[in-house]
């Protein structure tokens, strides 16, 4: 199964630990993770597994256990999903 973006939105960096990311469809605004912003700006290419998305931001991670690392991406997918940034296609 792959996901893909919805609309790509805006990212605004406080600089801290979280992002704010806005939906210009929706006008929602989320308070996101570092790292789930990061997987947003992953689908701009288009439509990708969890298993694709794991394998392409792995390099950029310093994560020794990679099924954690899968789990988490997985958990994010979920989460973005459930805010309608996201979806199953």
């Amino acid at each position: 199964m792959q996901w893909c973006i919805k609309t790509m939105g805006r990212f605004y960096d406080p600089n801290e630990d979280t992002v704010i990311y806005y939906d210009i469809n929706s006008g929602d605004t989320h308070l996101l993770s570092d790292f789930a912003a990061y997987v947003i700006t992953q689908f701009q290419e288009g439509p990708l597994t969890a298993e694709e998305l794991t394998i392409k931001v792995s390099p950029c991670l310093e994560t020794l256990d990679f099924s954690d690392l899968e789990k988490t991406i997985q958990d994010i997918l979920e989460e973005l999903s459930a805010l309608n940034i996201l979806t199953r296609v």
